[in-house]
């Protein structure tokens, strides 16, 4: 965990990926972005993927956790994955890929 907290402070932009769990987010991933907030993570770029099977929320709860931090430039793409990967997320991996240049 440490050394993800790190890079994410060394790098300019990051991507946060899990899925929807329990209607919130995986734990160890709400742990990570607790870690960023609690040090004051900002003037980043930031994007979502997110995973659920019905119901996919994950960049919803991971954009409401980076609210106190300042000067968070969100990426315009969200990818979506509904349980597997699909042309659809594909084509949304490869424009957030875009977006990152």
């Amino acid at each position: 965990m440490a050394e993800a907290v790190e890079d994410a402070f060394r790098y300019g932009k990051l991507v946060l990926a899990t899925t929807t769990y329990n209607a919130d987010i995986f734990p160890f991933m709400r742990t990570f972005i607790e870690h960023l907030t609690e040090r004051n993570y900002q003037n980043r770029t930031v994007g979502f993927i997110e995973n659920g099977a019905w119901a996919p929320m994950a960049a919803k709860v991971m954009r409401a956790m980076l609210e106190k931090s300042k000067d968070i430039t969100y990426l315009p793409t969200t990818v979506t994955i509904k349980s597997a990967l699909k042309s659809a997320s594909i084509a949304q991996i490869e424009q957030m890929a875009k977006e990152l240049m």
